[in-house]
């Protein structure tokens, strides 16, 4: 009978891991913005010189202003190869917090209405009517050559669904974050396209959103994690057989 139990024990905690593990999967791909084409700061998108920096990304606006930072450490203090860096300071300001959780590089997305645009990817492997939660780090900040006060926050969108995270306001040369989010989506296709645009105030005075950590997995079914504690459920009640049964041979 123990033998019947560990088993059945086994393969429900098995089972569930399985389907568990399969929902963990990161569905984006270079989320962390590791894998790039160059070895330098720039403005990544259609508007410039390196549409292409960020493997597995674009930017295809060609207003956009947006900007990759290869490392955290010289973020303040190296500009960024823009098509204003010969004019003005393309770094970010000295209150700038260092790497996100995710750590190593990351981008910048400005919020000014009139030079924002998406960073976007096409998703696959979706399965249309499942749930997939889409996390990220984020934060608000400013170029060092910018003044005053800024609000911002990200709009992200999976196919025709939109979701935004919280307007931060954030005071002259600050900086605010990195905040964790995470945001649900229901598929509606098998491929549909995951983007991210900065919108913030006010225009002429770019507030910078900073984005790192990308990760977009689906998201458990409930009868899976009800296998789930089934199954460790079961490990449990052997484990305390064995105790109980070890005592009172300890016992006799």
């Amino acid at each position: 009978m123990r033998t019947k139990l560990i088993a059945a024990a086994a393969v429900a905690a098995a089972m569930a891991l399985g389907g568990a593990g399969q929902a963990k999967a990161n569905l984006v791909t270079n989320g962390g913005f590791e894998n790039v084409t160059v070895d330098h700061s720039v403005e990544f998108g259609a508007s410039y010189n390196y549409p292409n920096a960020i493997v597995g990304w674009s930017s295809p606006s060609t207003n956009a202003f947006n900007l990759l930072f290869v490392d955290p450490a010289t973020a303040t203090t190296v500009d960024a190869d823009t098509r204003y860096t010969a004019s003005e300071h393309q770094r970010l300001a000295p209150s700038f917090g260092g790497a996100s959780p995710d750590g190593g590089k990351f981008v910048a997305l400005d919020g000014d209405t009139s030079f924002n645009g998406p960073l976007q990817q096409t998703i696959t492997g979706l399965t249309a009517g499942k749930s997939y939660a889409v996390s990220f780090y984020w934060a608000a900040t400013q170029l060092s050559n910018r003044t005053g006060q800024t609000t911002e926050q990200l709009f992200v969108s999976l196919g025709s669904q939109t979701k935004n995270t919280g307007v931060v306001t954030n005071p002259s040369q600050g900086f605010q974050g990195w905040f964790k989010e995470k945001l649900v989506f229901t598929a509606t296709s098998t491929s549909e396209l995951l983007s991210f645009l900065s919108i913030g105030t006010p225009g002429g005075l770019p507030p910078m959103a900073l984005l790192d950590g990308v990760d977009m997995e689906q998201v458990p079914e409930p009868a899976t994690l009800a296998l789930l504690g089934t199954g460790l459920a079961g490990f449990g009640l052997v484990a305390r057989r064995r105790r109980r049964q070890s005592a009172v041979a300890g016992a006799a």
